[in-house]
């Protein structure tokens, strides 16, 4: 991920030329007013290719304003909407609830222009310009989902320097909420599990993939926990209630974050949860070693531990070794039988 957020195009963009037409040289707020576009001079200015008919659009948009509101009224940023409705009243009532500019829905050829300069296929997608209108990313969408408005000014070093200053603590603290529960419901402190192999389990009780999940993960962890002490297990739940929370977590031997805790959405967004269940396991410097450790315990059991892609690989090979082997051993078998 990482290294997707961080590959960039190094072209520069002449802005005005890019957002402007033949007679146009303004975009419109949601409520007419018009906004020269060399305004948008010295700013970062996000691209915003949306539609109100796409759910993951409306889904993500919140998560925009949200960074918006806080860094547009410090002067330096500003979003452009590039509409992909194909109706105005659509157009009209999806973005009555952005607080940024637009393309004016009528005109098309520009919007149509502007997508097929950055062969646009897949919505949503924004696109983040520094002040001088060099592309700085292309994966703005991931920026915003997973680090909100600390991805700030949007360049390469400073996603590095969130990844790298990525702590345990950083991820489940919040605020006056520095603990994680344990069965009985006690409050167990963030710092105890500081230096530990840690996975984060995204999982509920409604969702049938969970349920057929969870007993391997339960397996999995005692195996790990008979030779690794220092590894942990905390779930977070997508349960609708605190009763299916509490019964869904009665079954499992770990830690938790409480039913209806707001560290859920803030840990959903910062690894991109898509669906569930989801296991990411976090080392113990406190960084992210991998968002696939399901994928890697259904294929490997407690052998995939510590879940790191230079162990994953000497995994592989051993097996494909072992596997290459085999037949050769039957061979001899054979030969040693009929002599």
């Amino acid at each position: 991920m990482a290294e997707a957020i961080n590959s960039v195009n190094s072209e520069c963009h002449d802005l005005i030329s890019l957002l402007s037409s033949e007679g146009r040289d303004f975009l419109v707020g949601n409520n007419g007013d018009q906004v020269k576009i060399k305004d948008l001079s010295g700013k970062i200015v996000g691209l915003f290719f949306s539609a109100s008919w796409c759910p993951p659009c409306r889904g993500f948009t919140p998560s925009l304003v949200e960074v918006y509101e806080v860094l547009c009224p410090k002067g330096g940023f500003e979003v452009v909407l590039i509409s992909s409705d194909k109706e105005e009243e659509a157009f009209n009532g999806y973005f009555s609830k952005m607080p940024w500019l637009a393309i004016p829905f009528h005109d098309s050829a520009s919007i149509k222009s502007v997508k097929g300069k950055f062969s646009v296929r897949g919505i949503p997608h924004l696109i983040i310009f520094d002040g001088a209108g060099k592309v700085l990313t292309n994966h703005g969408v991931e920026m915003v989902m997973e680090y909100g408005k600390e991805a700030y000014p949007f360049t390469p070093e400073r996603i590095n320097q969130l990844i790298e200053s990525q702590t345990l603590e950083s991820l489940l603290v919040s605020a006056e909420k520095d603990y994680v529960i344990d069965k009985s419901g006690s409050q167990v402190p963030v710092s105890q599990l500081t230096g530990k192999h840690v996975l984060i389990y995204f999982s509920a009780h409604w969702c049938p993939p969970c349920r057929d999940f969870t007993p391997k993960l339960i397996q999995t962890y005692h195996q790990i926990k008979a030779k690794e002490n220092a590894f942990e297990v905390i779930f977070v739940s997508s349960d609708r209630d605190q009763p299916s929370f509490d019964k869904y977590y009665s079954s499992m031997p770990w830690l938790a974050i409480p039913f209806g805790d707001t560290r859920k959405a803030f840990l959903s967004r910062r690894f991109r949860v898509r669906g569930i269940p989801c296991l990411v396991a976090i080392g113990p410097d406190g960084k992210t070693v991998t968002t696939k450790a399901r994928q890697l315990i259904e294929s490997y059991g407690a052998d995939a531990f510590p879940f790191t892609e230079e162990h994953i690989l000497n995994l592989k090979e051993k097996l494909e070794n072992m596997s290459e082997g085999r037949p050769e051993k039957l061979e001899l078998d054979s030969m040693n039988m009929s002599l």
